[in-house]
């Protein structure tokens, strides 16, 4: 028996077991934020790899951009937001698919808090009182047409103003300058990335401009966005197939155990102190998803909301059925009972 033993050790030896290799693709996202948490936590919790992808993460600087790369070649699947699949498709490009929700529609707005004491802008004020009282202010975004520009003209048409005759819309980019534009005082707020908000507001610079849930006609509706083609997935249904399970298990993570999701997402965030990450994860992990489905209903919302503030030029429907596939998620979802 012995013998049999050292044999089996030997062979053990010279001839190791090989694990499974793992597919590698490339991921385009199109910034670091708390849109795409549960992109952090497959990572963190292993969940990728356990499902057989290496997943190398390449940040685009901007939602464009990562589409861009995207339909380039330049990564099998990007992660923006909602709004760029619409775009693509209204651009002819109709590969693009929608495979997943990542967050769900928040964009935080804050102003100056030296603005605010002198504007009167007190979020004891019904909003409709409230905008009225911006008129002239200069208000970041990141790019023109992006969803901080849409929202923010919403905001204004919604509320009887017209955007560009009421404020002075500054294009400012990513979270640091939009920071350092409001240190400067460049800018009196802004329609911010995740994190801006919770930072400046820290800092005692910032107030809220607009509280969580006055604008209902965007609450539940798909933020964070993953995509795909329909081309990739068609060629490889198992990565795709992977690559959804995946997602659901960091989903189940963020139902089932917050303080778990949270510990597995903080390595993300290695420029926040802990009293930042802390409060950022307090307000953007309400608007994390539970499961990955993006809905027909939430689908149709967003589009009335891009009718409502794009120009008639730039605006036309897109077909759900084309621009999405949820028959991945769908079957994710049936493997672990959600």
């Amino acid at each position: 028996m012995r013998l049999i033993y050292l044999i089996v050790a030997f062979l053990a030896a010279a001839f190791p077991v090989r694990a499974a290799e793992l597919t590698t693709i490339t991921l385009v996202q199109s910034s670091l934020s708390f849109n795409f948490v549960p992109l952090y936590i497959a990572q963190s919790k292993g969940y990728f790899a356990q499902e057989g992808l290496k997943v190398d993460v390449v940040l685009a600087g901007g939602g464009p951009k990562a589409m861009t790369a995207l339909l380039g070649g330049g990564g099998q699947f990007s992660a923006s937001v909602l709004l760029d699949g619409m775009m693509a498709h209204r651009k002819g490009l109709d590969d693009v698919r929608a495979f997943a929700t990542l967050s769900y529609f928040y964009n935080p707005m804050v102003v100056r808090a030296d603005v605010a004491k002198a504007r009167g802008l007190d979020l004891s004020k019904p909003l409709a009182e409230r905008v009225p009282l911006m008129k002239g202010l200069r208000l970041g975004i990141t790019t023109p047409g992006a969803s901080s520009d849409l929202t923010l003209r919403f905001l204004a048409l919604s509320n009887g103003l017209s955007p560009d005759r009421d404020f002075q819309i500054v294009p400012l980019g990513g979270m640091s300058s939009q920071i350092a534009a409001m240190q400067a005082g460049q800018v009196d707020g802004c329609a911010c990335l995740p994190g801006v908000d919770i930072i400046t507001k820290h800092e005692g610079l910032t107030v809220d401009l607009v509280k969580p849930g006055e604008m209902t006609e965007l609450d539940g509706v798909t933020f964070g966005t993953l995509y795909t083609t329909g081309t990739y997935i068609k060629a490889h249904p198992e990565v795709a197939r992977a690559m959804a399970r995946a997602l659901v298990r960091a989903m189940i993570l963020i139902a089932d155990d917050p303080n778990a999701a949270k510990a597995a997402s903080r390595p993300f965030f290695k420029e926040a102190d802990d009293a930042t990450f802390d409060a950022s994860w307090a307000v953007y992990s309400v608007y994390l998803p539970k499961i990955p489905l993006i809905s027909r209903e939430d689908f149709e919302r967003e589009l009335a909301f891009e009718k409502s503030v794009l120009p008639p030029s730039a605006y036309k429907p897109v077909d759900y059925d084309t621009a999405t596939d949820m028959s991945f998620a769908i079957a994710a979802m049936r493997d672990f009972k959600r």
